[in-house]
């Protein structure tokens, strides 16, 4: 396997900011076969609406409440494997 898909999970509320910083820092990878998954916790600041527009590439997953950070990423986690991940 040359380059195995490798899917960066993204947990978020409330934090757009944070958030921001993290997509850019990523994004700066030069390893060529990743995606980003952005989970939403049920932010209230506007962030997925921001995040899906500054960042169409991306998949902004929206959760319908907060499941904190073992819920949350396992909510990424499910998608990212559902779509082919090698490494998460």
């Amino acid at each position: 396997m040359n380059n195995p898909k490798v899917s960066i999970i993204i947990l978020s509320w409330n934090r757009l900011n944070d958030t921001i910083e993290c997509i850019e820092s990523v994004k700066k990878s030069n390893y060529p076969n990743y995606d980003i998954i952005v989970v939403d916790n049920n932010s209230d600041d506007g962030s997925p609406e921001i995040l899906e527009k500054r960042f169409p590439e991306i998949l902004v997953m929206r959760n319908k409440e907060n499941l904190g950070f073992t819920g949350g990423n396992n909510v990424g986690m499910k998608n990212a494997l559902g779509k082919g991940a090698d490494y998460i």
